[in-house]
């Protein structure tokens, strides 16, 4: 009979077997969409270490970045050239230079941030329908000199407190992002990172103006804004507020001096692709500008890191909407 056990038996055995074949295919695609996926995002980090530093010789990325391409299955994003959105974060990228204080009165800077020992800053960015154009495939999805075409795109520039207090020339610097008034909360990781334009606080030891001259702690709110395309901050006053902080008193005679060691505009700060900073905020201890790719300086892995106005000093030649190399 059909029914009886011993037929169904084998086909039991059938049914098993073809799900475990399909099990394993399964497994088996998503595994190699996962290695084709990963080897395109090592590719254009590899594409992206050839961005070079202002002098055009030295690299601009000390580490290769991380880069996350999303999307699935990845094979067709590789074969087609086309990727939905693309994340890059290159941390410890060089800053130097010292701010630029009111009078230009520069303090005294033992730690400034140097060609020799520069400050670091992380650039994140997030490119937006990229299509590869010229030689391209499944084993080298990128290269240095691959044209690319980028729907759109948004960049962001993080500094850390050490990093602010190399520029500043005060060495404890701290930089913390009080909770809104009413909620509890010191602006770290616990609190969802919270962010300001206005009211961030810095504590520091700075020295009084003659002839008091002595280290004193203090701890002021800071106003962020874009000045020329630099981060600039704003002492604003005394921070008095229910954060953790210094409560040292200033005398009123050297108050306005004192505030004045807080305010300054940092040097120019990298970015990916000439994007010039539009706005600026903290981010808990961090500080951050943000800003958007030029779209024409980011036809090229080459130009990641290059400054505005000088990304194409090396582009003579343009084909297929594309900036390239000679021969034309």
């Amino acid at each position: 009979m059909v029914g009886s056990p011993r037929l169904r038996r084998p086909l039991r055995r059938i049914l098993w077997t073809l799900l475990v074949v399909i099990v394993v295919a399964v497994v088996g695609a998503l595994g190699v969409d996962t290695a084709i996926a990963i080897n395109a995002e090592r590719s254009f980090a590899k594409a992206l270490m050839s961005s070079r530093s202002d002098d055009g010789e030295s690299p601009a990325l000390r580490f290769e970045p991380e880069v996350t391409i999303s999307g699935f299955p990845a094979y067709r994003a590789v074969e087609a050239g086309r990727y939905s959105q693309i994340g890059i974060t290159a941390r410890a990228v060089d800053v130097t230079g010292p701010a630029t204080f009111r009078y230009n009165q520069q303090p005294r800077m033992p730690h400034g941030c140097t060609g020799d020992d520069p400050c670091r800053a992380d650039v994140r960015t997030r490119l937006t329908d990229v299509r590869v154009g010229g030689k391209h495939s499944m084993t080298r999805p990128f290269s240095p000199w691959v044209g690319l075409k980028v729907g759109s795109a948004t960049t962001s520039t993080t500094i850390d407190s050490v990093a602010v207090g190399r520029m500043l020339g005060i060495d404890d610097l701290t930089v913390n992002t009080p909770a809104p008034e009413g909620e509890a909360g010191s602006g770290g990781p616990q609190d969802g990172l919270l962010s300001r334009t206005k009211g961030v606080l810095l504590t520091g030891t700075v020295r009084t103006p003659a002839p008091d001259n002595r280290d004193v702690k203090v701890s002021v709110t800071v106003d962020l804004s874009i000045r020329g395309g630099a981060l600039h901050l704003q002492a604003t006053g005394f921070y008095t507020g229910p954060e953790e902080h210094s409560d040292t008193v200033v005398p009123k005679a050297y108050a306005a001096q004192v505030l004045e060691r807080f305010t300054a505009t940092l040097p120019t700060l990298p970015t990916s692709w000439g994007a010039i900073p539009t706005s600026a905020r903290s981010s808990g201890s961090d500080l951050m500008v943000e800003g958007t790719p030029n779209l024409e300086y980011a036809q090229s892995p080459e130009l990641f890191l290059n400054p505005a106005g000088s990304a194409f000093f090396m582009y003579t030649c343009r084909s297929g909407g594309q900036f390239h190399r000679p021969p034309c």
